[in-house]
């Protein structure tokens, strides 16, 4: 009985997919080369993976993972402390670790250093003194794996704690009446919710008077697909989805006009209590923060990382991230240039509606548009209240 006691309180610690990120070794002065610090760089992600398996829910990020999700003109050489907290947050890790290589007069020094991104509290740190990279590679091999299990030992922080309102965003209607303020009386929306059939959480953000989902949707609906079916990408870009996945309906519908539903939500794929947004919600979305944000619509809607030309401020906590779109084909487009999103509107046999973000235009917002069913988008779920 203890034993299965145990393993239950494992798997309720683990319940949770965390990612943790190892980035580049830093090489001070010079004091090792480059395909030196990128063989200790290895090493540290294999310790990483020796320590926090992936049958406990981590995944370790590969350094293409990396590469794609850093911010363009990060530069990770000049970080340190709560720096590679902050670079670590920006590639959607949960805990992210770095060494740093320098000299002391004739010998090597090496320093370590593991995050939580969330609190950007420093959670395990190891140095060495050596005299050749070998020799660092072996305090690597020594020390890193004991590190990085100390993750295990640090709860997430907590996702649905805070229930307060998220910014004036929630309560300031626009000017001409098109959008109502949120109601005073009623209870603030968590600035979490856990999807119950996968345990994945989402950020919330009410804009206006509706709570959306403040990321991309993550669920595994049969066919959907991770930006070039890498798992980790799926953190910062959620999953694709054609128009009839999105809207859990019959996928013949991506290739003829179907009569769907027109009930006051269509539930699709989203959690209970939440639904894929109508063409309506959309437009009252977009008219609202077009109020809101005189003239920078897109910059206040974009997320401030990972956006080729022009990074948002992501002051309405939208958080629109360039996850671009994936054609019928199969070819993923348009990564760190476009956010686009479905609703439920058809237009015909083989074209619905989305909606989008671009880096073309800082003040367009949210605009209309016309995809081609099979095209593969992200979705955003609405809520039902």
């Amino acid at each position: 009985m203890r034993a299965i006691v145990s393993f239950v309180l494992l798997l309720s610690i683990h319940s949770f997919a965390a990612f943790v990120a190892v980035l580049e070794t830093v090489s001070i002065d010079k004091a090792i080369t480059p395909a030196e610090c990128r063989f200790l760089t290895d090493e540290l992600r294999a310790q990483a993976g020796a320590a926090l398996p992936s049958y406990m829910n981590y995944t370790i990020m590969t350094r293409e993972n990396i590469n794609v999700m850093l911010p363009p003109g990060k530069s990770i050489e000049d970080c340190e402390g709560s720096c590679i907290a902050e670079t670590g947050r920006n590639i959607a890790a949960d805990y992210v670790a770095q060494a740093r290589v320098g000299r002391f007069e004739d010998r090597l020094t090496l320093t370590v250093e593991l995050y939580a991104t969330g609190t950007g509290n420093l959670i395990g740190s190891f140095t060495a003194m050596q005299t050749t990279a070998v020799d660092l590679w072996n305090s690597i091999k020594a020390d890193a794996k004991s590190m990085f299990a100390k993750v295990q030992n640090v709860m997430p922080a907590p996702a649905a704690a805070a229930e307060k309102p998220q910014s004036e965003w929630e309560t300031s209607p626009l000017k001409n009446g098109d959008v109502e303020p949120r109601d005073p009386s009623k209870p603030f929306v968590k600035k979490y919710i856990k999807d119950p059939r996968d345990g994945r959480t989402y950020k919330v953000v009410v804009i206006g008077k509706k709570a959306w989902m403040a990321e991309n949707l993550r669920y595994d609906a049969p066919g959907s697909e991770c930006h070039s079916s890498d798992d980790a990408a799926c953190r910062l870009y959620g999953r694709y989805y054609t128009w009839a996945q999105a809207l859990n309906i019959d996928p013949n519908c991506n290739s003829k006009t179907c009569a769907v539903k027109k009930s006051m939500f269509i539930k699709g794929i989203c959690p209970a209590g939440w639904h894929i947004p109508s063409i309506i919600e959309w437009q009252n979305l977009s008219k609202y923060v077009q109020g809101k944000a005189k003239g920078n619509a897109s910059l206040v809607l974009k997320s401030d990382y990972g956006w080729k030309k022009n990074n948002g401020t992501n002051e309405s906590r939208f958080n629109a991230v360039p996850a671009g779109f994936r054609f019928g084909s199969g070819n993923f487009m348009d990564l760190g240039k476009t956010a686009r999103f479905w609703s439920t509107a058809d237009l015909g046999a083989v074209e619905a509606v989305s909606w989008e973000v671009t880096d073309d235009f800082n003040n367009a917002g949210l605009t209309y548009h016309e995809d081609y069913k099979v095209n593969e988008l992200s979705v955003r779920c609405v809520s039902d209240e």
